[in-house]
């Protein structure tokens, strides 16, 4: 009888091993896999992180000045009721309609908007102002005396913290470059040495920390050659360290001690004064421009009608997409933060296609990158 229960027991106890046995198995292999629609769409960014989302076409522009903030640009827009430009405007999203800034009139002075979007430089005939796009206040920088003249274009910083803008005194015909602090309010004079009245004066550049300063003088009558000077400057004047015949474009600060620009035969170069390194970046560049972080970049190429971007990663520019067809871009401006491309220029008609003023037709454009 004991043996009966024992075998009895004993089966019972086998048939509860191998049911928790079977049942742990069975649901340990019970494995659902969902797929992220949010790490397939950063995989996809990583290969292809120009991806344009939107397309959004401005009303008709008579001046661009730039962003002012993420999602707003500042400019002059052609209104079909009046044919003057009397004020500045601001165009925020869905850059429809813009809004006038009531207190800031054209007049037509020259303006200069900071790469941030905060402020302003107004140039007129007497002066040159700081206008803050936050508040609208506004603070002189420099009156014009009689003996003086200023040449060439106003530049700002990368990190919006300098303005710079060349002076020459046709009294005793002697060039000055100044520099004006926007964080101590303080303007400094440099002497440019060697370089007088004779000289024309057209595009200069200041690097973040205010020392570091790019001349660009023509060599042509038409303005497309010009001789560029990279040096620092001091209150001994500037000391040029590299120089180099360039084209049209403008060369900008990588950083303190790097610099990109157009040379001779459409090539992008990068140069570095710290090794005196010089690197070929792209071939057949027609028109570039940097993103703020200095990591992205935007550009044309000459014979093609296309807006392509692309990644700045050392020497090389990687990802390069196409990203608008059919517009030769006179401007373009990255969004502060670098998610944004505002850009201007000729829109390009086929031969089946009709354009009411010719075979050209200037349109500004805002993509935005997915």
């Amino acid at each position: 009888m004991k043996k009966k229960q024992f075998i009895i027991w004993s089966v019972v106890l086998l048939c509860l091993v191998i049911f928790v046995f079977s049942h742990n198995v069975g649901k340990s292999s019970e494995t659902i896999i969902i797929p992220s629609h949010e790490e397939n769409h950063i995989e996809d960014q990583k290969i292809h992180p120009f991806q344009v989302k939107t397309i959004y076409r401005l009303p008709e522009v008579d001046q661009l000045l730039g962003w002012s903030s993420s999602n707003s640009i500042i400019g002059f827009f052609i209104e079909k009721e009046t044919s003057e430009r009397s004020h500045l405007q601001q165009l925020s999203y869905p850059y429809e309609k813009p809004k006038l800034l009531k207190k800031i009139e054209s007049n037509n002075n020259k303006l200069k908007m900071s790469p941030d979007g905060k402020s302003i430089i107004e140039e007129n005939s007497t002066s040159l102002k700081l206008i803050s796009l936050t508040n609208e206040k506004k603070i002189e920088i420099a009156s014009y005396s009689s003996n003086q003249q200023y040449f060439g274009e106003i530049s700002w910083s990368n990190n919006s913290r300098y303005v710079c803008f060349l002076v020459i005194n046709t009294k005793n015909n002697k060039a000055n470059v100044n520099v004006f602090d926007t964080d101590s309010k303080t303007l400094k004079t440099y002497p440019l040495k060697g370089f007088g009245s004779m000289d024309t004066f057209t595009k200069v550049n200041i690097s973040d920390n205010g020392r570091g300063l790019l001349l660009m003088i023509p060599t042509n009558q038409s303005g497309q050659q010009y001789s560029m000077m990279m040096g620092t400057i001091s209150n001994k004047g500037f000391n040029i360290q590299y120089q180099r015949q360039i084209s049209h474009g403008e060369p900008v600060w990588l950083n303190n001690d790097q610099l990109v620009f157009l040379g001779n035969g459409e090539t992008l170069y990068e140069y570095d004064r710290r090794n005196k390194e010089l690197s070929v970046l792209r071939e057949k560049v027609a028109f570039f421009k940097f993103s703020n972080d200095r990591k992205k970049i935007a550009y044309s190429l000459y014979d093609k009608d296309s807006i392509y971007a692309g990644k700045l990663q050392g020497k090389n520019i990687l990802f390069e997409e196409p990203i608008y067809h059919g517009t030769i871009p006179e401007e373009i401006y990255w969004s502060p933060d670098s998610n944004n491309l505002l850009f201007y220029g000729q829109k390009q008609y086929s031969a089946a296609e009709t354009s009411p003023a010719g075979f050209y037709n200037n349109q500004a454009y805002i993509i935005t990158f997915k």
